[in-house]
């Protein structure tokens, strides 16, 4: 049993909380199945429902509070990311929050969080190689799906070794780097090998490599008309990793690794994908400033390359930003952060009596609308990977080689926030703004830490940061790790 807590030492037919699409519309209603045997699992991955549900399992996993519903979002990523200035969740002192404000990672709430993280993480991996498995094994089962499940599947892998690496490993590429932590291609019963980042980072790209190759088949991809098809299976894209979402997963890696380069290549393909197919389409005014405030796009999602799809994230936020007397507040206030014009103004709210709360993420009802009728609001959304991350890539790599171009980039998107074009920057005035811009674009999404570790910023607010999590004691002790 004690073996079994060093969760990269998996059994490989183990896959949790996977779960059935069964309805005929958008809406997914599911079923949880739980193989714990290799006989349930060849049975689950008989058919081409077992392969879909074995897929939407890792997707809601990564969903979980644990996770990306919302320590590696708005929560313990969030903190360590200095977005927070207080909140009752900060406010007491003996919180894992209040001890992460100031990187103490040694407290017992803390490390039993960020143990959470690392397990979770580690299964669902392990999860998903079963699924990558089974795919080959059987291949004839999926039929024309192979190219797509398969494809989102090595693309998974990719994203959460991406984000354990950002967390527990220390940002260093070069020759000489000490091991750090291990990428598992396989669900076998063994110890997985350390790695150096540089090594890590040589498979991750070459699973999104292979995801792209795939992945080719993709509708969104193929700009393929799949409404009413296999009862929606195909739609709404930007909850699973497509095709672009995989090119801006790409981009974001090696704009980490300093690979300028494949950056600007990922990215501009995702760019161009926007200006010349009309993909992931800059917010409407109108969606976010409408006087109908349950139908603001609160998180806007037309412009999501990948987003989790959170069905409880309602449940989630009590307490952190709704259903609290002291919600979370940013340590950065918005007539401090945003420009007079700034769209982005309009996800502020008073709330309990607290002015410039952050609605992002706020979770609400259809309103019946004069010649609509009801109309349900865009929720359940955890945004992942935006089209505004890719024009920040792109503003990063051509600073040193065409700095008028990397103010338009930057420009383009400030046009599409209300905001007046830069004209005349140099290269550190540029810096500044592309800085308070991840800020202003990325608040409660789990991006300004690393940001800040990629930037090695010193210091965050008021507290020296550390940008490398301590692995659990569990993992160095039964996993022989350094």
């Amino acid at each position: 049993m004690k073996i079994m807590k060093s969760k990269i030492f998996q059994v490989p037919i183990v896959l949790i909380a996977l779960l059935m699409l069964f309805s005929v519309t958008a809406c997914n209603n599911w079923l949880d199945v739980k193989p714990k045997t290799e006989e349930e699992a060849e049975e689950l991955f008989s058919t081409l429902d077992g392969f879909k549900a074995a897929l939407a399992g890792v997707y809601i996993g990564l969903s979980q509070p644990e996770l990306y519903g919302r320590e590696m979002s708005y929560g313990m990523v969030g903190i360590l990311g200095q977005e927070w200035g207080s909140g009752a969740t900060l406010d007491n002192s003996y919180s894992a929050y209040s001890y992460l404000l100031d990187y103490n990672y040694e407290q017992g709430v803390v490390k039993i969080m960020i143990d959470a993280v690392w397990n979770k993480m580690y299964e669902s991996i392990a999860n998903v190689n079963t699924l990558i498995q089974y795919a080959d094994l059987k291949k004839d089962v999926l039929g024309d799906y192979y190219g797509i499940i398969k494809g989102e599947a090595l693309a998974l892998r990719a994203y959460m070794h991406f984000d354990l690496l950002r967390l527990f490993a220390p940002y260093d590429f070069s020759e000489n780097a000490k091991v750090a932590i291990p990428y598992v291609l396989e669900s076998k019963p063994v110890i997985v090998p350390q790695m150096t980042p540089a090594k890590f980072i040589e498979f991750a790209l070459d699973d999104l490599n292979n995801a792209l190759e795939l992945l080719k088949d993709d509708p969104i991809y193929l700009e393929a008309d799949v409404s009413g098809i296999d009862n929606g299976y195909m739609v709404n894209r930007h909850f699973h990793m497509n095709y672009y979402a995989v090119l801006g997963l790409k981009a974001r890696i090696a704009l980490y690794v300093q690979n300028p380069k494949i950056a600007y290549e990922a990215a501009n393909e995702v760019v161009l994908a926007q200006q010349k197919k009309g993909l992931f389409p800059w917010i409407k005014t109108e969606d976010l400033t409408t006087t109908v405030m349950n139908l603001r796009d609160r998180t806007f999602s037309s412009e999501h390359l990948f987003a989790f799809n959170t069905v409880k994230l309602e449940k989630y936020i009590k307490g952190y930003f709704r259903e609290f007397s002291t919600p979370l507040m940013e340590r950065l206030l918005p007539d401090i952060l945003y420009e007079a014009d700034d769209y982005r103004h309009a996800l502020y709210e008073t709330y309990s009596g607290s002015p410039n709360v952050l609605t992002k993420f706020w979770q609400l009802e259809k309103v019946y609308v004069s010649g609509k009728g009801m109309v349900s609001p865009k929720r359940d959304r955890i945004p992942a990977i935006r089209i505004s991350e890719m024009y920040y890539i792109l503003t990063e790599v051509l600073m040193d080689t065409n700095l008028k171009e990397a103010s338009n980039m930057l420009n383009t998107l400030r046009r599409y926030r209300g905001l007046d074009y830069l004209k005349n920057l140099t290269k550190d005035e540029l810096k500044q703004e592309l800085e308070k811009e991840y800020y202003r674009e990325f608040i409660g999404e789990g991006q300004l830490f690393f940001f800040h570790k990629r930037m090695n910023t010193k210091m965050i607010a008021t507290a020296n940061a550390v940008y490398v999590l301590p692995i659990p004691d569990d993992e160095i002790d039964l996993g022989q790790r350094q």
